[in-house]
């Protein structure tokens, strides 16, 4: 019995990426074609938040993009609020088919700055394979001017959903990096 082991809590970094935005724009569904490579094709509502992880390598080794898929429901508000301390990066996820959603970005930007005013957003229109209410060079000119970057895609056919997760995770890596350096690490 002379042999050590050593144990590590984990061997890997864990980025915290915040999915957010009106009910019924899709963020569920998004967050399944990540992780699992499926599409859910029936409709159910999150209840408060799911969480879904995706593993990738970095120049470090190991990494998990853990993504908080956030109810959108107002009355959800308070659990959202406790789960985004530690946010790396986010996405406000709303429906190009339905300009409601895409009037509720706005709101969805407030309450994350308001818990972190550093953090990288970026607003995706999800449901490009469906007749549009909102369009792209309208809802790009508008990111623009609240400062986040914009992406489409459509959970249905899988478009756009790598580049969306390539950028989150870009954003979280920098974000994680800058932190370690106010820090002093």
């Amino acid at each position: 019995m002379g042999s050590i082991v050593e144990v590590k809590f984990r061997d890997y970094d864990i980025y915290k990426l915040a999915i957010c935005g009106p009910g019924r724009s899709g963020k569920t569904t998004i967050c399944k074609r990540i992780s699992e490579n499926i599409f859910l094709k029936k409709y159910k509502p999150t209840v408060g938040a799911e969480f879904h992880t995706y593993s990738f390598n970095t120049k470090k080794g190991k990494a998990v993009a853990l993504f908080y898929d956030m109810a959108g429901q107002k009355r959800f508000g308070v659990v959202r609020k406790l789960l985004y301390p530690g946010t790396n990066a986010a996405a406000i996820i709303y429906d190009v088919s339905d300009r409601a959603s895409f009037k509720k970005c706005a709101d969805w930007i407030r309450e994350l700055r308001h818990e972190n005013i550093e953090l990288d957003i970026t607003i995706v229109g999800n449901k490009t394979d469906v007749a549009r209410e909102v369009q792209r060079n309208d809802a790009e000119r508008i990111a623009r001017r609240l400062g986040c970057r914009y992406l489409e895609t459509s959970a249905l056919t899988g478009d756009g959903v790598t580049d969306l997760l390539k950028a989150l995770i870009v954003s979280a890596i920098q974000d994680q990096n800058n932190r370690y350096k106010l820090a002093g690490r």
